[in-house]
């Protein structure tokens, strides 16, 4: 018998410790401390609970069976100021470590990473890296990447991070006007030109003045510009410390594995810190306070209904599951639903025009009830009628039914798991159990939570909780949101004569070496890391990936006359349903009110019930029940526009008939002539719009310059767009002179659309549950109106308007594109790499590493359609001109295999993404109406995985001419667009 040598014993020994671990508790293995090992039913999985031993660092792992594998690690982050230094340091860890010493080691992931969700977040109290992927390789280098940056960040020593990622004065030359600049000081100015996020942020200041909550975590813009290098480094020191760290593991990676290499690369080079990391108590307040605060709004803008008012609680605990579940379930009963008695209290007393309610997920969580498009006289009136509604609930019952209703609703959220990343939900459900109640599985067994909830129907529980945190509760804020013309200009002027008198004070010499460290930075900025640099970060190789293209097909069945497109997967017992009916049935003049009636179909009275009954019955038998209308383009064609009113709903199977049968009321039953119930629902989603508009810049402008270039630009404009708000806009303000023209056109939509021969339906569902659909189809198909359809001719002709939108925005998003098929250039797969590279390259130094964007990217589609596109940008003409050199830096570009390599598995990881069956059989139906084949999709694929950078280099000519065309939108600032208003055609307002 032979004797095993030393060194061969020694791996024996090795490898009977790894692979021993008996999962009980107080077992160590990798230096952490088994706590508990749990099976988790609720995730199908178990789950194990650690604790490091040599630093205190916690961990999860839910050893799923989903290759969708989820890393994250958590630090509890508490600032002290609106300086935003929590989320400027979230952004500066990620430019640069020891071990990969490049300027931004995520962005050189994000090109060349196979992941399926790559994120860094900041909220007021935490700060988290989650990413994950379905290659155990590049799971492994993300970890490496990420555990690099938190605990190795490069920002002690260059200190451009910080000036590049957070603020820093721009100096131009000695005479120029003194700037300030900076990726998340720009994208703080952007959030701050959304009156709600304002509102929000003085909400969290009335009711946590002692605390961590008050503080802007993501920075207020006139904070952000007192954060020191020294606080930056000491926040890092203080918080970024393993003592102070949950880490979080999803999937069916290696534990053992996983444990070794967080332990062997990280932790055991750290103790135990002595910080004591602890959210400060907020004290409750003797009596409810009551503020009044501003918001800007352009000069000569009407102030009428446009006035805020919110009612504000601290309630329950973060930790306490059960409680936060009641409390957002009484937000849906008490004042979000369409019957809920606040609604109805404000309604009749002529207050607002919108009205919802949310609860706070914080240590100590909030309750908060917004009003909005209201008058600042009628501030004393709005809170009498919101508290005299929650006594008359409290005193006489919350309605059961409307509870249970909702309650259905959750059931079915959490059993379904409608989302395929899995980890980050389950990440994103312990976060408050464990960080608060050091229980990781709190968070996770929700099925307890859901049957407490469900015993608190039999009792008077639900009205306890509005005694409780809302009658009897002196920690409370009322708040008047009031807007005040100008205010915007006042605050740009006074920022200007700061920056001037610090100017102002400067030596010439001091003055000269601003200049210097101006131009220092920009060079900085362009100069573009070493080969030897990017060669450190971990990167797959073109074997990694499958060759193979996924491809869902659909299977065309009929019911009568009627298609069918049916996707087989299992499902659980669920049914996803769509009831498409083609909209080319009504004339083009009608289009705007299709999308009206989608608008309010489930919020009108019907034959059969009230509209608070139907949104119970809704809540009761299905998972979820929506209208809308949507379009699609055959064969990449622009001129081929298929447009659908579409009934979306999901249900189980035993619910199939109940769902048609409320489908039918729905689209059929509604009683269009309820003047009263009309104008309520108009007056509302006109104030929802304008206010959604007011917010999203980039959706917009985007919005308004696909409908520069194609039909189905045009399409959406007029069904969600500025054009629809316009004609909302017009009819609210009108409604009396035009209800009944309203009404009939509402009536043409119904008898014209909804007719037998006009629908068709997409399912997803088992095979069994098949049959019951087209049982429940078949019933529903014979009670629908035999009317033969007719399709009408439409005239969307596009026209390049170049418009500039002014706002209050604080900063711009800038848009320039065009449709590359007018330029005689036909789509190529090898299209979507260098997208990529102009996105994750070029674009992203110019825009926003030197632009100080919060973010600028191209976009090219199979259709065709070209864009440029910049989010949060402070640049106008600046931006528009990077757009212009683009094609001069693809004909210089020059890249070896590596790098082409990472840019290729870049595109790649964009196109393989894990799905949920619903979205599977969503894109099965998108290939059908798309006409695109099997062979289309795996032509795509290749086209990619064989691309040169000579493929790029010859697209150069191609972006020169997309450029040139001009065909521009910006939403913004009202100064900076019309500074500049000889680039557009037209300059216009929302309103």
């Amino acid at each position: 018998m032979k004797k095993l040598s030393l060194k061969r014993l020694s791996i024996v020994i090795l490898l009977m410790a790894l692979f021993s671990f008996t999962g009980k508790s107080q077992e160590i293995i990798h230096g952490f401390k088994l706590i508990e090992k749990r099976f988790v039913k609720e995730v199908n999985a178990d789950c194990y609970y650690f604790e490091h031993v040599k630093t205190g660092a916690k961990l999860l792992k839910i050893a799923a069976k989903d290759d969708n594998k989820t890393f994250s690690i958590t630090f509890t982050t508490l600032p002290e100021t609106d300086n935003g230094i929590a989320h400027i340091l979230e952004h500066s860890v990620l430019n640069g470590s020891k071990n990969f010493p490049v300027k931004s080691p995520f962005d050189v992931l994000s090109k060349g990473s196979m992941n399926t969700f790559l994120n860094a977040m900041t909220s007021r109290d935490a700060t988290s890296y989650p990413f994950a992927s379905m290659n155990e390789k590049d799971y492994f280098n993300l970890m490496y990447v990420y555990m690099d940056a938190v605990f190795n960040p490069l920002l002690y020593t260059e200190p451009r991070i910080l000036k590049q990622e957070g603020w820093h004065y721009e100096l131009t030359s000695a005479d120029a006007p003194l700037t300030y600049k900076g990726v998340v000081y720009n994208e703080m100015k952007g959030a701050f030109s959304n009156p709600q996020r304002e509102h929000m942020s003085f909400i969290l200041k009335s009711l946590y003045p002692d605390n961590v909550y008050g503080w802007e975590s993501g920075g207020q813009p006139t904070a952000i510009t007192t954060l020191t290098q020294k606080q930056f480094e000491d926040f890092h020191k203080k918080y970024y410390h393993p003592s102070n760290a949950y880490i979080f593991l999803y999937g069916d990676a290696d534990m053992n594995k996983e444990l070794e290499f967080i332990d062997s690369k990280y932790l055991s080079n750290y103790n135990k810190s002595t910080e004591k990391i602890a959210v400060k108590e907020q004290k409750a307040f003797p009596e409810m306070k009551k503020l009044h605060a501003y918001y800007p709004v352009m000069e000569g803008t009407p102030v009428k209904d446009k006035t805020s008012f919110s009612l504000n609680f601290v309630a329950g605990m973060a930790m306490d599951y059960t409680e936060n579940m009641s409390l957002n379930i009484l937000a849906e009963v008490l004042v979000n639903q369409e019957s809920a008695p606040v609604r109805l209290a404000l309604q009749k007393a002529g207050i607002g025009q919108d009205v919802s309610a949310m609860n706070l997920d914080y240590r100590k969580s909030g309750f908060t009830i917004l009003v909005e498009n209201a008058n600042p006289e009628d501030k004393d009136k709005c809170l009498e009628t919101i508290m005299t509604a929650l006594k008359e609930v409290a005193k006489n019952g919350v309605n059961k039914e409307d509870l249970q209703g909702v309650l259905n609703r959750y059931e079915f959220r959490y059993r379904e798991g409608s989302n395929a990343q899995k980890g980050i939900t389950y990440l994103n459900r312990v976060e408050s159990g464990w960080v608060f109640g050091n229980d990781p599985f709190m968070g996770l067994e929700y099925e307890k939570h859901l049957s407490a909830v469900r015993n608190g129907l039999k009792t008077r529980y639900f009205e306890g909780l509005i005694e409780k945190y809302m009658l009897n509760n002196t920690h409370a804020a009322y708040i008047t949101f009031e807007p005040k013309p100008g205010l915007d200009k006042e605050r740009n002027e006074q920022t200007e004569k700061e920056l001037q008198a610090y100017k102002d004070k400067l030596t010439p010499e001091q003055i000269k070496q601003l200049v210097k460290e101006t131009e220092e930075l920009i060079v900085y900025q362009n100069t573009e890391d070493s080969p030897e640099a990017i060669a450190t970060i971990p990167m797959l190789s073109l074997s990694d990936i499958n060759p193979t293209s996924a491809y869902f097909t659909c299977k065309e069945s009929s019911v009568g006359k009627n298609k069918v497109l049916y996707y087989d997967e299992f499902t659980n017992g669920i049914i996803y349903s769509n009831l498409m009916f083609d909209l080319r049935v009504l004339p083009q003049e009608l289009i705007p009110y299709a999308s009206l009636l989608s608008s309010i179909a489930t919020s009108m009275n019907t034959d059969k019930y009230s509209y608070g009954d139907l949104n119970q019955a809704l809540n009761m038998h299905t998972g979820s029940f929506s209208t809308y209308v949507t379009s699609y383009i055959e064969n990449n064609d622009q001129n081929l526009l298929r447009p659908y009113f579409v009934v979306r709903s999901k249900m189980m199977n035993d619910k199939t008939d109940k769902m048609f049968e409320l489908t039918r009321e729905v689209i059929l039953g509604l009683k269009l002539n309820d003047k009263e119930r009309l104008k309520e629902i108009l007056s509302r989603q006109q104030a929802q719009l304008e206010n959604q508009l007011g917010r999203d810049g980039y959706g917009v402008a985007y919005g308004r310059i696909n409908s520069y270039l194609t039909p189905q630009g045009m399409y959406d404009e007029l069904c969600e767009g500025l054009e629809y708000f316009w004609f909302l806009d017009d009819l609210t303000t009108h409604f009396d002179e035009k209800s009944t023209e309203i009404i009939d056109n509402l009536q043409k939509v119904v008898t014209t659309l909804f007719v037998k021969d006009n629908m068709m339906a997409t399912v997803t569902c088992g095979n069994k549950d098949f049959a019951t659909f087209t049982q429940g189809l078949t019933n529903f198909s014979t009670k629908l109106p035999a009317t033969a359809p007719v399709l009408k001719s439409w005239n969307l002709k596009p026209e390049n308007k170049k418009e500039g939108i002014i706002t209050t925005s604080k900063v711009q998003y800038v848009f320039s594109g065009y449709d590359i098929n007018k330029l005689g250039y036909k789509w190529d797969g090898k299209m979507r790499v260098m997208n990529q590279i102009l996105s994750t390259d070029f674009l992203y130094t110019q825009i926003r590493v030197v632009g100080g964007a919060y973010g600028g990217n191209s976009r090219i589609s199979s259709d065709g359609l070209m864009f440029f596109s910049s989010y949060r940008d402070p640049n106008l003409k600046n931006t528009l001109d990077v757009y212009d050199k683009a094609g001069d830096y693809l004909d210089k570009f020059e890249a070896d295999e590596a790098t082409m390599t990472r840019y290729i598995i870049g595109t790649i990881s964009e196109l393989d993404a894990p799905l949920t069956p619903q979205q599977k059989g969503n894109i099965s139906f998108a290939f059908y109406f798309n006409k695109r084949s099997k062979e289309d999709v795996q032509r795509e694929r290749t086209a990619i995985l064989q691309t040169k950078a000579a493929d790029v280099k010859t697209y150069a000519k191609m972006i020169r001419d997309v450029a040139a065309q001009k065909v521009i939108c910006v939403y913004g600032n009202t100064e900076n667009i019309q500074a500049e208003k000889g680039l557009f055609k037209q300059i216009i307002k929302i309103k």
